[in-house]
């Protein structure tokens, strides 16, 4: 269990946590591209390119049963707790929830909602509710092939396997799932990621290998920044529970605290 640190009184917490800050078998698998093209993060190009332009693989994918799961939350000196939340239903439809905690004030309130389809989780609607602000939405319009937003008004192609800010957390897991020997050191798992905010990326995930995370032999991958406002992601697996994320430490774009989620015992969930 990791320590915790102080908690911080609900006036220190808005700054120690901005509100904005990122956290996270069916389908043919395609093999990886060698040289995946990245959309900015938080701005989107005034013509975006068409679907056909982006090349990110789909991966079959083994998705997780019903569960729920508490982490420790920490941004610098703040800590607190965050809960994940993930509850498919027998219509293939599934609603996704992070709402983490921090000296009593709510920090992340994400929900994401949508389908299950042959690439894995297919968001629908995600959206962050922020405290004392107004929502920020992704809409995922299927049947018009594109994504819009409550804020920019600019629009995205909707590609297969497309995931955002908070489904990723799970469809990761579920695509090393389905295949873990695929997955070996070297190997990675490039996913095309939405915010709320009208950003898309491709994150590629390169698998570092195995690392101790207390007595489990976790499986480590790395998604590296390469641009300034680009967000640093690592994470590790646990292979005994599904590739459930043991812990994940975010690295904000242009410096600042890094987010941090590391599951505590106790936690439900197959």
């Amino acid at each position: 269990k990791v320590p915790r640190t102080r908690p911080l009184p609900p006036k220190a917490v808005a700054s120690a946590v901005p509100e904005s800050a990122p956290p996270p078998a069916s389908a043919v698998v395609v093999a990886d591209s060698p040289s995946v093209p990245e959309l900015p993060a938080a701005t989107a190009p005034s013509e975006p390119p068409p679907a056909s332009a982006i090349d990110v693989p789909v991966y079959a994918t083994r998705l997780r049963p019903p569960g729920t799961w508490r982490y420790q939350l920490t941004r610098g000196i703040a800590s607190g707790d965050a809960q994940l939340s993930w509850l498919p239903t027998e219509q293939q439809r599934y609603e996704m929830r992070l709402e983490g905690l921090i000296a009593g004030v709510t920090v992340l309130d994400w929900v994401s909602s949508g389908a299950i389809d042959s690439a894995g989780i297919a968001p629908d609607r995600f959206v962050i509710r922020r405290r004392g602000k107004d929502s920020q939405a992704a809409n995922f319009q299927r049947d018009a092939g594109k994504i819009t937003f409550s804020g920019p008004t600019h629009e995205l192609p909707l590609i297969a396997g497309v995931q955002d800010r908070l489904t990723w957390m799970l469809q990761l897991p579920a695509v090393i799932e389905a295949a873990p020997p695929r997955f070996g050191a070297g190997a990675s798992v490039v996913l095309m990621v939405i915010g709320a905010r009208g950003g898309a990326d491709v994150w590629t995930f390169n698998v570092i290998g195995a690392e101790q995370i207390g007595e489990i032999a976790a499986l480590k991958l790395v998604r590296e920044a390469r641009k300034p406002r680009d967000v640093q992601v690592e994470v590790w697996l646990d292979p005994a529970r599904g590739h459930i994320p043991l812990r994940a430490l975010l690295t904000q774009p242009e410096g600042g605290a890094p987010l941090e989620l590391n599951l505590l015992t106790g936690s439900t969930g197959p």
